[in-house]
């Protein structure tokens, strides 16, 4: 991937600073989360612009990372002129409040932004349940679903899902690998860690605390970072932190005895963002750490020629908690949606049904590793090329479980975060920590 891909990947990790989404999510209702149902012949919905009608042009929100490739991927791809609709695409805002804000300003108003979004998982869920997103099910293949593995399909019955409509599907799918210094490993004379016992017995093998060495880092610091690491962990348990059940429990006594008694992970991981982790990884500071697909570029990048070989960044499977060989990690998605209120629904729909056919996702990925998912067709085409080898290695292992899932999932993070960095400085107990993650939540309905 060329370096200027991999920036913008680095600058859409960095718009993940999010604490909460409050006002609006506090009018969101909580949901029960539906099957998804079956797609029906896409045959009913719009193809093309009607002949002599004033064609307007159909408006695409993406984020700055992605501008360049869906240009590139709609004009390659001849959407213009397969059905007669002009394109613009558009910058979205940079963070998930200030996109919620910017919709319901504008449904309120009557003017909506965009006729397409593309959008990450919190806020399909938000969206969704604000009512401002068209139901898509009708504009399916009626065999859409055979591409897409289990894991996927689970992820839109989740996250992209709301009283049985679908409003999102996704074209955009990573996971947190597990990244490992095969060159220390080998040194060492040790095994990549299988299980969480293996991880606590690396403490000694890896950690030279003077030199600021240790066996683990990561990125932990309050704000849409610690979250993420509690909810990978809480699923190796086999659970996730909003049920704040045994699972939850044993996650936090785990990550806490990582960072205090095995001395395996950096407690200034506590403060840290992925940047800071990368650095730290590159710095040879770090044997192992869990990290989001952009750090395969990040290794590779011209500010790191001097430093990258191949047995320094090597992936492994994530070692498996409680929970088992089918919960190693979980992957997160970006995806197209139609917004319910646009003028130009016609033309909307026209771009959506041809953003998810499956010639154009295959094209998609050629253009640009944002549109790579484990979609059957789209790994064919990457041919396992960069980060698509590690992505059907996982895929292929069975090794993904659904992402954990809170109705008001912005909200309940602050919650999650708020009680468990408290525990785990040592400022209150584990049993605190609990209780009052548990009247947290509780209070969001």
């Amino acid at each position: 991937m060329e370096n200027q891909q991999s920036q913008n990947r680095i600058s859409r990790r960095q718009f993940l600073q999010i604490a909460s989404i409050t006002a609006a999510g506090a009018a969101l209702a909580a949901c029960a989360v539906p099957a998804l149902p079956a797609a029906p012949d896409a045959a009913a919905g719009a193809a093309s612009a009607a002949p002599g009608a004033e064609v307007q042009p159909v408006r695409i929100a993406v984020g700055g990372w992605a501008e360049q490739g869906t240009k590139d991927l709609l004009t390659n791809t001849g959407f213009t002129e397969k059905t007669g609709f002009p394109f613009e695409v558009m910058l979205r805002t940079d963070t998930k409040e200030t996109e919620l804000a910017r919709m319901a300003s504008a449904v309120q108003a009557g003017n909506v932004p965009y006729d397409v979004l593309d959008f990450e998982d919190e806020l399909a869920t938000s969206f969704s349940q604000a009512g401002y997103m068209r139901g898509l099910d009708d504009l399916l293949p009626a065999d859409f679903w055979a591409e897409f593995p289990d894991a996927m399909v689970e992820n839109h019955k989740i996250w992209s899902t709301y009283n049985g409509e679908l409003f999102r599907v996704l074209h955009n799918w990573e996971m947190p690998y597990w990244y490992y210094r095969k060159d220390w490993f080998d040194e060492k004379g040790v095994e990549v860690p299988k299980t969480w016992d293996d991880v606590r017995a690396l403490g000694p093998v890896f950690t030279d605390e003077a030199n600021g060495v240790y066996a683990q880092t990561e990125g932990m610091i309050k704000g849409a970072f610690l979250n993420v690491y509690l909810a990978w962990i809480t699923l190796q348990a086999g659970g996730s932190p909003f049920d704040v059940g045994p699972e939850y429990e044993t996650s936090l006594q785990y990550i806490h005895d990582l960072l205090h008694d095995d001395k395996v992970l950096n407690p200034a991981s506590l403060q840290k963002d992925y940047n800071q982790q990368n650095a730290d990884y590159v710095a040879d500071k770090v044997a192992f750490m869990r990290q989001w697909p952009f750090f395969y570029d990040v290794a590779r990048s011209e500010d790191n020629k001097a430093w990258f070989d191949e047995s320094k960044v090597q992936i492994a499977l994530p070692p498996a908690g409680p929970g088992g060989a089918n919960m190693l990690t979980y992957a997160a998605g970006w995806g197209h949606g139609i917004v319910k209120t646009t003028p130009n629904m016609a033309g909307a729909e026209a771009l959506f049904k041809h953003l998810i056919d499956s010639e154009t996702a295959v094209e998609a990925v050629k253009t640009s590793y944002w549109f790579l998912s484990a979609r059957k067709p789209v790994l064919e085409a990457s041919e396992g090329k960069g980060v698509a080898g590690p992505l059907k290695m996982y895929s292929d292992a069975g090794a993904l479980g659904v992402r954990p899932f809170h109705p008001r999932f912005v909200e309940a993070l602050t919650v999650i975060e708020d009680t468990a960095s408290a525990y785990l400085t040592d400022q209150i107990t584990l049993e605190q920590s609990l209780a009052q993650a548990t009247d947290g939540l509780a209070k969001l309905g």
